[in-house]
């Protein structure tokens, strides 16, 4: 047991231990909830509860479900402002942000330092979960993003965590003020000078370095784990990931998907391809699935919306927090690697009206807000498509078609800003006259965001 409580073998114990420190972890923070906290006191009071109605976690479910939209309409509202604690519970350590509001702002998720403390126990336990070791190296795939994203920041993290060196490949341009940016051909030969053994990003943009290492004839042979996270990942895909990870010259390297949630600083880990989604830390993050219109717990093995609720953070805390995803959960000991913790048995997928590009989650509105922020756009249509279209699991595209008052060379090129501004997603934009994506019976009713991945 460290100084800090963490015991990383924690997992493989019995149920009991992990259960008693979530307890524990409950009790302090409902304690700190009921005092300091905005939103949940003022839901406590509506509802004519008190902190003696809650005893255990599995009290929570008399709370209604926390929305992703409630928690976009006033995230300052989500952070604790605890009183009267040790400093690392009140200093804010960094800002990440998520799903974009109806203004085209992300969400800021906000950690204090004792949040980031826990962040890293979690990252050594997610990567023990992957038998990475001493002498591992980890190149960061994830792109550097105007608005903070743990994505990319989380994976240093990870690596100071292990105690182990990360080399951070920049990916992308994701502004002309940032001169740093690696095109893919630069990232390719960064993965092979350094003789990484672990490549970490989003799924789509991992599989295109490791085509690019094919085509160029790279030496990928180091290589032996692919951590992926991002988007979902059926099984063609990872048969397909397999292949690439052979033609780039590392035929037993592994493919490690991660259910990663901005919301907990992480993800649910696999510990070996398909042994489901491990929660790294039961004990601070209490897992439930609800029945979607009931939002009542169902028994393990049963599939409904995923729901989580924050035992032991000091920033930005969240109560019985929807997802959005739908997912079946076991606590059944995992026959794989023996951990004792809450385990998702099937891929989540969404399950509201929110949509993943390129790995980023959007908020169609603020897609909306973006395009239509363009004086010159009188409407529009935005086509999330696949780069190629022969090719089920290459790179997303966002594409977006305005009708505009002017044909201005310029008005596309406001529209990609105002829309990469907004969502973190670079379109690419044309105009076209209305029959393009208006109806052929002339209909002036218009699907604006159609998906056809």
């Amino acid at each position: 047991m460290t100084a800090a409580g963490f015991d990383p073998k924690l997992l493989q114990g019995p149920r009991a231990e992990t259960d008693a420190r979530a307890q524990a972890h409950f009790a302090a923070t409902m304690d700190l909830v009921c005092d300091y906290h905005p939103y949940y006191r003022a839901r406590l009071r509506e509802m004519g509860l008190g902190r003696d109605d809650f005893q255990s976690p599995g009290d929570l479910s008399r709370l209604p479900l926390t929305t992703k939209h409630d928690f976009m309409a006033q995230p300052d509202a989500f952070l604790l402002n605890a009183q009267n604690v040790p400093p690392e519970m009140t200093v804010i350590w960094d800002t990440m942000y998520t799903t974009g509001t109806s203004s085209g702002t992300p969400t800021p998720f906000v950690s204090t330092a004792f949040d980031y403390y826990r962040v890293m126990a979690m990252y050594r336990r997610i990567l023990g979960l992957r038998q990475v070791n001493e002498r591992d190296l980890i190149a960061n795939l994830c792109p550097l993003t105007v608005y903070p994203h743990g994505a990319y920041h989380r994976v240093t993290a990870a690596g100071a965590a292990m105690k182990i060196p990360v080399i951070n490949l920049l990916p992308g341009r994701p502004s002309p003020h940032f001169e740093l940016g690696s095109e893919l051909d630069e990232v390719v030969g960064g993965v092979e000078r350094s003789r990484a053994t672990i490549l970490w990003g989003v799924a789509s943009y991992v599989r295109r370095v490791l085509i690019r290492a094919a085509e160029l004839g790279a030496d990928f042979s180091p290589v032996r784990i692919a951590y992926i996270t991002g988007e979902a990942v059926t099984q063609a895909l990872r048969d397909n990931f397999a292949a690439c990870l052979r033609k780039a010259g590392a035929p037993h390297a592994v493919l490690h998907v991660s259910y990663g949630i901005t919301e907990i600083q992480g993800g649910f880990a696999e510990c070996s391809p398909g042994a489901g989604f491990h929660n790294p830390c039961p004990e601070d993050i209490h897992v439930q699935v609800v029945h979607p219109v009931t939002h009542q717990p169902l028994p393990d093995g049963e599939r409904g919306l995923v729901v989580l609720s924050h035992l032991n953070r000091r920033g930005t805390l969240l109560l019985r927090y929807a997802t959005g995803d739908l997912s079946v959960l076991t606590r059944d000991r995992c026959p794989h690697c023996g951990a004792n913790t809450d385990r998702f048995t099937e891929t989540p997928q969404r399950a509201d009206a929110l949509v993943k590009i390129k790995g980023m989650l959007v908020n169609p509105e603020a897609l909306e807000a973006a395009v239509l922020s363009v004086p010159d756009v009188q409407d529009y249509q935005a086509l999330i498509e696949r780069e190629d279209p022969s090719d089920p699991f290459s790179m997303d595209r966002l594409r977006i078609r305005i009708i505009a008052s002017t044909r201005h060379a310029e008005v596309p090129e406001r529209v990609a800003r105002a829309v990469k501004h907004a969502i973190s997603v670079r379109p690419e934009v044309e105009c076209v006259e209305p029959a393009a994506i208006y109806g052929r019976d002339g209909s002036l009713k218009l699907k604006r965001l159609v998906d056809r991945r």
